[in-house]
């Protein structure tokens, strides 16, 4: 009986909606769910009424949306990672115990007091000890710039390891969504593979390109990442110079990568070569000044014996290669301030001593030291408010059409319901009309 046909149609596709819009529901919270749905047509079964039928369900999602965000996803690690490690590094070495300018001050400070009683024990011990502060303070942020030198290397090889894991993932899924086709089976493994790739973008730059069979492949700086079933390994080394080189290999081909990799990999390289290199060069060149300066300062002077200035400071470098400034085991009695070795007394030698605080670039030097991070960090963090904000507004787009609606959701199934209901109640007017029909040649 064709009324049977089409109710039980109607009903099983108003079951199948409630089906697709229940999964929906149960999986608003689901990281990187794509909703989905079905769509109805006609189906003919006889001159007298049409049933209906559904299509597998189908990801509502546009790839030009999810493209614009996995590239703006790759500028904000890129500006995060940038930030953090500069912003952490800047907190290090404003410490009041290490802030270069901070710690020449205090010195200066002490070869000013002395200038009132050159030949005092006590203030010469305080010169001493404000030498020793600051050269303790220098090594302090020598000794920093070197741990986070080696923990921005390790952080390196961490990152490197994931993107391999990630790209590997993908090509897995690609897989797996090839093998299922396009339909309803695959729809999850899709919604999988469209998170990685939104994390992996987060951590290099890459171009998503999807074929015809639905899979998708994936480039960066032009070299391919990820072909089908297939993930490259990009690895690294370090030449005689120190300088990084990265190397992507898939099957027999291999390409050279550049550092500049974008995301937070490309921004660890570029930290380390434009910030923190920098900065230790900075920090040890004030070393060997303030070293050199001072040491030739006092030693054209003489000490309470009358006898030259000695070396207050030395400069060296540990098996480690950190720079590290010193204070030598010079006396009071042997800080060499007098310009008369007749007159061990008269601090004519404090003048020059106090006028290197202006004169000998120090002070510039040490405020480069800071002002060059807090300036690196001030850009980093507005071009991450920049780009967060872009991000954010495709993320928006992209959840407008793809994330699940509570509220619209909740219409629809009281409409499918409805739906139901109603095909159920011609079912049952069918299943009537057969009864009495039955009757009729009973």
């Amino acid at each position: 009986m064709n009324l049977f046909t089409i109710a039980a149609q109607g009903a099983q596709a108003a079951q199948n909606q409630l089906s697709v819009s229940a999964g929906n529901i149960a999986n608003q919270q689901t990281a990187g769910y794509s909703r989905q749905a079905i769509t109805q047509t006609s189906s003919v079964v006889s001159n007298l009424g049409n049933g209906v039928k559904t299509s597998d369900a189908s990801r509502i999602t546009d790839q030009t949306l999810n493209q614009a965000l996995w590239h703006t996803q790759s500028a904000v690690g890129y500006y995060q990672s940038l930030n953090s490690w500069g912003t952490s590094l800047e907190k290090v070495i404003s410490s009041s115990t290490t802030q270069p300018s901070t710690l020449l001050t205090s010195f200066f400070n002490s070869v000013s007091a002395l200038t009132t009683q050159p030949d005092s024990t006590a203030y010469r011990q305080q010169l001493i000890s404000s030498a020793t502060s600051l050269a303790n303070g220098l090594s302090q942020t020598s000794q920093n710039l070197a741990d986070q030198q080696t923990s921005i290397g390790q952080q390196q090889q961490s990152t490197l390891v994931q993107v391999n894991q990630l790209s590997s993932q993908i090509a897995d899924l690609n897989q797996q969504i090839s093998r299922l086709g396009a339909g309803a089976e695959s729809n999850s493994l899709q919604d999988q593979r469209d998170q990685q790739v939104k994390t992996l973008s987060g951590l290099i730059a890459i171009s998503v390109e999807k074929s015809d069979t639905g899979s998708y492949t994936l480039t960066t700086q032009g070299a391919t990442l990820v072909a089908g079933n297939q993930a490259a390994v990009i690895s690294s080394s370090t030449d005689t110079e120190g300088n990084v080189q990265l190397q992507s290999r898939m099957g027999q081909t291999s390409s050279t990568l550049s550092t500049a990799m974008g995301g937070q990999l490309g921004a660890l390289y570029d930290y380390q070569q434009q910030v923190l290199s920098p900065l230790q060069t900075r920090v040890t060149g004030l070393m060997h000044s303030v070293s050199e300066q001072v040491n030739n300062t006092l030693a054209s002077g003489y000490d309470l014996q009358g006898e030259q200035g000695k070396a207050l400071f030395t400069v060296s470098t540990d098996s480690a290669g950190v720079a590290r400034l010193a204070t030598t085991d010079l006396t009071p009695a042997q800080l060499g301030l007098s310009l008369d070795k007749t007159t061990p007394a008269n601090g004519g030698n404090l003048t020059t001593l106090s006028g290197l605080q202006t004169t000998s670039g120090f002070t510039e030097q040490a405020t480069a030291i800071t002002s060059q991070l807090a300036l690196a960090n001030s850009q980093s963090s507005n071009q991450l408010a920049v780009a967060t904000a872009v991000n954010q507004q495709w993320q928006q787009q992209r959840d407008n059409l793809s994330a699940v609606n509570k509220d619209e959701e909740a219409v629809n199934l009281q409409t499918y319901l409805q739906s139901y209901q109603a095909n159920m109640k011609v079912m049952s007017v069918g299943n009537q009309l057969f009864s009495e029909l039955l009757t009729l040649f009973s």
